[in-house]
């Protein structure tokens, strides 16, 4: 079983929530984040990301002035009851609901809330400085567990009464929070989580690490992290695809014809969007061709016949020279959200540039890679939507 605990979180009161929180890089440019934090004085983005180009002692401080100036100000308060907090969004014709709730770090330790994705040291320690500056975790891990009837029941039974906040976020999703403090609802679920066997983790890898190493810290008193779970039957994944800066100096035609020595290319006369697994879609020179793995091998393990692992692998190392996917600045992720409209904007941007739109792994996928112990390459996964930094936060 995994544990779950209700929790008195912090959240808005005299303001917003659709002000209040903290827009994703991945949906909005630079410049609009900029836009964002102007027009909203009150805003966890100043907290994240506090003020740009300070180094990054007076970021934090920075940070905590304006957290501490929002409570002061009761922008946000915390809740005198524990409660689950009953969470339900809405994106392009698709539900999901779930709760946040706090969980175990020793849950995460022996391997009972499961990662897919490599935790990087540097990025981590970052998080882990953000969080102790304020004591408090901003943005939930999202999780995902096997759905189960008696908990959809549970989460059913709330959603059909008036929500505590109910807006629309920058993205265009809708989100639907309902604040629960009966206590005998409380049992009810964590009675009905005592048959879920594992969390698997969808979205926030390196929140979790930072959690885990500031359990450590004799300075603190933690045991406990902010989750937000949704069953795996309503979570969505979308593609994450690449851009890459150049052809690693072969011209149009070379480049083709070593592709071709494992992928079956076909131009095409409309942007090309994977249906089914072993197909790509590029974009290069302003046109748009379709890929099929074609080679004939024995992989080694499930991890391997990945469509990423394939493209990386098969095309990106082997013809681009891209050894190391996470680190080399020639490459950039571009979130399947913004369309193939967006894979071509910065392939035009920038001559000899060539894109790959990839068909998305399945939620199947990511809790088989994650059950045997294995990670994804970076940038593998889009989980969206996702629950939103701000809504609820938790300070330990």
């Amino acid at each position: 079983m995994v544990n779950i605990w209700p929790f008195s979180g912090t959240r808005p009161f005299n303001q917003e929530a659709k002000s209040l929180i903290a827009p994703s890089t991945d949906h909005l440019s630079i410049e609009n984040i900029e836009i964002f934090k102007k027009n909203n004085y009150w805003n966890y983005l100043k907290i994240l990301n506090p003020v740009g180009q300070l180094k990054e002692k007076d970021s934090l401080l920075e940070a905590k002035l304006h957290f501490d100036e929002m409570k002061e100000n009761n922008v946000i308060k915390k809740d005198d009851k524990n409660n689950f907090y009953i969470y339900q969004i809405d994106f392009q014709e698709h539900t999901q609901t779930g709760f946040l709730s706090l969980a175990s770090i020793n849950d995460f330790t022996i391997n009972k809330i499961k990662a897919h994705e490599k935790i990087y040291q540097s990025r981590m320690k970052e998080r882990a400085d953000q969080m102790n500056n304020l004591q408090t975790q901003i943005g939930p891990i999202y999780v995902i567990y096997k759905s189960q009837k008696k908990i959809e029941s549970l989460l059913e039974s709330i959603i059909k009464k008036i929500p505590n906040y109910d807006f629309e976020s920058f993205d265009g999703s809708n989100h639907k929070l309902w604040c629960v403090d009966d206590i005998n609802y409380h049992l009810e679920l964590i009675e009905a989580f005592k048959s879920i066997d594992f969390f698997y983790i969808a979205d926030g890898h390196h929140r979790i690490g930072a959690m885990e190493y500031l359990s450590k810290l004799d300075n603190l008193n933690i045991d406990k992290f902010m989750i937000s779970a949704f069953p795996n039957t309503q979570s969505k994944i979308f593609d994450y695809n690449r851009v890459i800066r150049d052809l690693n100096g072969y011209s149009e035609e070379k480049f083709i014809k070593l592709l071709s020595e494992n992928f079956d290319v076909n131009l095409v006369n409309n942007p090309f969007k994977p249906e089914k697994n072993k197909m790509f879609g590029m974009y290069h020179e302003g046109k748009w061709y379709s890929l099929e793995f074609i080679k004939k091998i024995n992989f080694n393990s499930f991890i391997d016949k990945l469509d990423i692992n394939i493209l990386n692998q098969f095309c990106l190392k082997e013809i681009l020279d891209i050894k190391d996917v996470n680190n080399d600045e020639r490459i950039r992720f571009i979130a399947g959200c913004h369309g193939l409209e967006a894979l071509e904007k910065k392939v035009n941007e920038n001559p000899d540039s060539v894109a790959f739109s990839i068909f998305p792994s399945s939620v199947a996928d990511v809790m088989k890679v994650a059950d045997n112990n294995l990670t994804m390459p970076p940038k593998s996964t889009w989980f969206d939507p996702k629950p939103l930094d701000g809504l609820v936060v938790y300070e330990f």
